[in-house]
C-alpha cells in the first residue's frame, strides 16, 4: 500500500471498516496504526427489494421463468470467480437424477463492459466452458449487445447469461418463487452487498467460506444439515470453493422442504433488517462521530518527507471538538495529499487553525 496513504490515515480520529475481516487487512497493510477500526456494516435500502414486479416490463419478463432458478449477480471479472457457479451448476445435473435437474437453470447477471479485456475474457471463458459441459446458453441484455457477440435463440436454455443488468430485473429475479438460490463466488471479498440483497428477499446463499460472507451469513457446518431436530437458524451456506462441494451443497438447497425453506427465508430477512439496513448502519455512523467528538481537543504537527522536500501540518484546536472540526480534518487530509502530489518541493509549510 501506498506510504502516503498510510501516513495521511494516521491522522484520523476514527477509522471505519465495512467488516472484521477489513479490519485485519487493514492492520496487516497499515502496520503503524495502531487504531482498532469501527466496524459499520454498509446498508442496503430494504423497500427497494419490496418492489412489486411488473411482468409487463419486456427486460423483466425476459429474464423471469417458471423453471427452478439459481443466479448468480456478479460483474464479469476473473477476481469474481463466476465460472465456479458454472462448474458447481454442471456436476449438479450430472450426479442428480435426470428428473429432478432437467429443468433447472443458471442465470449469471452482472455488469459487462466491453472495453475491459478482462470481462471480455471471463465472458469468452464462459461460452467455452459451457460448450465443454454440454450445456446450452443465451446472452441477453436490456442494451444493445456489443458487437462481436453471438446472437443466441435458444429458448430455454440451460444457462442465461444476463449483461448489465436494470434494477427492475435484479429485483425480479430475487423475488421471483423460482429462485431457489443465490450463489455468491468470489473469495475473500471485504464485505459482499450480493448476499445481503438475497437474504433481504429470503433467498437462501451459497457463498465461499471466506471474507464478508463469513459475518453476513449464518451456515451450518459440512457435517450438519437442517432438520426439524436441529433448530439452529442459518441463512445459507458458507463452502469451500471447490465445485463439486458446492455441488454437494445445492443438493441440500434443492431438497429443503418448504416448511426449511420458510424458516431459511424469515431469518434471513429478520437478519438483513436488524443488522443491514439503512437504519443500523446510520446507527453505526452517528455513534462513531459521536465517539469522535468526544475525544475533545487535539493538537499535532505531522510531517510528511519526500526526497529533499518536506510538508508540515499543524492543526490547533481550542473548545470541544465539533463535527465540524471532524469534518475540516477529513478535508485536510485530502488536501495534504493534493499539495503533495501537484505543489513543488520547496512549498512553505501550511498551519491550519481549527476552532
Amino acid at each position: 500500500m501506498d506510504w502516503l496513504e498510510e501516513v495521511t490515515t494516521r491522522q484520523a480520529d476514527t477509522i471505519l471498516a465495512n467488516s472484521n475481516f477489513t479490519a485485519r487487512i487493514f492492520k496487516t497493510y497499515f502496520p503503524s496504526i495502531h487504531h482498532t477500526p469501527t466496524i459499520v456494516y454498509p446498508g442496503i435500502n430494504l423497500d427497494a427489494y419490496q418492489a412489486e414486479t411488473n411482468t409487463s416490463d419486456s427486460d423483466v419478463a425476459s429474464v423471469l421463468s417458471a423453471r427452478p432458478t439459481l443466479i448468480s449477480l456478479n460483474r464479469f471479472e476473473g477476481k469474481k470467480n463466476i465460472i465456479l457457479a458454472l462448474e458447481a451448476f454442471a456436476r449438479l445435473k450430472s450426479r442428480s437424477s435426470q428428473n429432478s435437474t432437467s429443468s433447472l437453470r443458471l442465470v449469471l447477471a452482472g455488469g459487462y463492459d466491453p472495453r475491459l479485456e478482462d470481462n471480455i475474457q471471463v465472458l469468452d471463458k464462459i461460452q467455452a466452458l459451457a460448450k465443454t459441459l454440454s450445456l446450452s446458453y443465451s446472452i441477453i441484455s436490456p442494451s444493445p449487445l456489443p458487437s462481436g457477440l453471438p446472437t443466441t435463440s435458444c429458448p430455454e436454455p440451460d444457462v442465461l447469461i444476463l449483461l448489465n443488468f436494470t434494477t427492475a430485473q435484479r429485483t425480479a429475479l430475487l423475488r421471483s418463487p423460482s429462485t431457489l438460490a443465490l450463489l455468491y463466488t468470489p473469495e475473500n471479498e471485504h464485505f459482499g452487498i450480493v448476499p445481503i440483497e438475497a437474504m433481504a428477499c429470503g433467498v437462501p446463499v451459497l457463498a465461499c467460506d471466506s471474507g464478508g460472507p463469513l459475518e453476513s451469513i449464518l451456515s451450518l457446518p459440512p457435517s450438519e444439515k437442517s432438520s426439524s431436530a436441529n433448530s439452529q437458524p442459518r441463512t445459507g451456506w458458507l463452502r469451500k470453493p471447490d465445485p463439486e462441494v458446492w455441488a454437494a451443497a445445492l443438493e441440500e438447497i434443492l431438497a429443503l422442504t418448504s416448511e426449511e425453506r420458510k424458516a431459511i427465508s424469515e431469518t434471513a430477512k429478520d437478519r438483513a433488517t436488524k443488522l443491514f439496513g439503512m437504519e443500523a448502519m446510520a446507527k453505526g455512523l452517528e455513534d462513531a462521530l459521536e465517539n469522535a467528538v468526544k475525544m475533545g481537543p487535539r493538537m499535532g504537527i505531522y510531517q510528511l518527507n519526500r526526497g529533499a522536500g518536506s510538508r508540515y501540518l499543524q492543526i490547533r484546536g481550542s473548545g470541544p471538538k465539533s463535527s465540524s472540526l471532524i469534518s475540516f480534518e477529513i478535508a485536510v487530509i485530502y488536501d495534504l495529499w493534493w499539495t503533495d502530489h501537484h505543489m513543488p518541493l520547496g512549498t512553505p509549510p501550511r498551519t491550519f487553525v481549527a476552532n
